[in-house]
């Protein structure tokens, strides 16, 4: 049965089965220059201290630990978190990899910096949930703190997509995979479908990601607290326009 695209992200299996597929080789190996290009986009300064939410695990933990950086990483996946404490363990890393929904985590005034990549914002059915989370990171923050948040904006989407349905196949390792998308009539929410071919073995996942547009993520985070609010097309920080593969949003809280 697929899974719900509302619960997705609580479902272990989808990550196990299509993890291959979500983090490729090369782009696990590219996590160190993504990092790089996010301590020049945000000024970060050597021993300062980041909360990497929904964290995974630990790509881009373990990196900004590497540059010196006081890392926190959070996920709501308890096998993700296991192997990112594994690794930091086999590396000397002092990274600390937490569990946790990002709904919950809150701890006030204690980061510089809070990243969020990945696609890693707005898996909730109820949009007061990813409200919420915006809240808890403004809390978390330090005065004069910044957050970066990295998704697909809605733009982006909609000159990428013909039409509201678009399918793809894609085989690695003998493995094939079927991928749908279906965008809603207010191109808010799309969802997923994914179809993995493995010899006779069938399985069938589904997951939705709410859409924002470079507006509505302006004023949820304005909302919220936030100043200082810019939007750029990559984390090299280019311009968000129809170069653009990527919305980056990089917000201050005040002093």
């Amino acid at each position: 049965m697929p899974t719900n695209s509302y619960e997705w992200f609580a479902d272990e299996s989808y990550w196990e089965a299509n993890r291959s597929f979500i983090w490729s080789d090369r782009r696990i190996c590219m996590s160190g220059s993504a990092v790089s290009n996010i301590v020049k986009l945000l000024g970060m300064r050597e021993g300062e201290s980041v909360l990497d939410l929904a964290c995974g695990f630990g790509r881009y933990s373990l990196e900004f630990d590497n540059l010196g950086f006081s890392v926190t990483g959070v996920d709501l996946n308890p096998h993700f978190i296991e192997e990112a404490n594994e690794k930091a363990r086999n590396t000397d890393s002092n990274v600390q990899f937490i569990r946790a929904d990002m709904r919950e985590f809150r701890k006030p005034e204690s980061y510089n910096h809070i990243v969020m990549l990945y696609n890693s914002f707005g898996y909730f059915k109820e949009q007061n949930d990813d409200e919420l989370v915006i809240r808890n990171c403004f809390e978390s923050l330090l005065p004069g703190g910044k957050m970066l948040i990295s998704v697909m904006g809605r733009e982006i989407i909609k000159r990428s997509m013909k039409s509201r349905k678009s399918r793809h196949w894609w085989g690695k390792d003998g493995m094939f995979r079927l991928q749908e998308y279906i965008v809603n009539e207010d191109w808010n929410w799309v969802t997923t479908k994914w179809i993995l071919l493995e010899g006779n073995n069938r399985r069938s996942f589904e997951y939705g990601v709410r859409l924002y547009n470079e507006a509505e993520l302006v004023q949820l985070l304005t909302d919220a607290g936030f100043c200082d609010i810019q939007i750029f097309g990559s984390l090299r920080g280019t311009p968000y326009d129809e170069e653009a593969h990527y919305m980056v949003t990089v917000a201050h809280k005040p002093k």
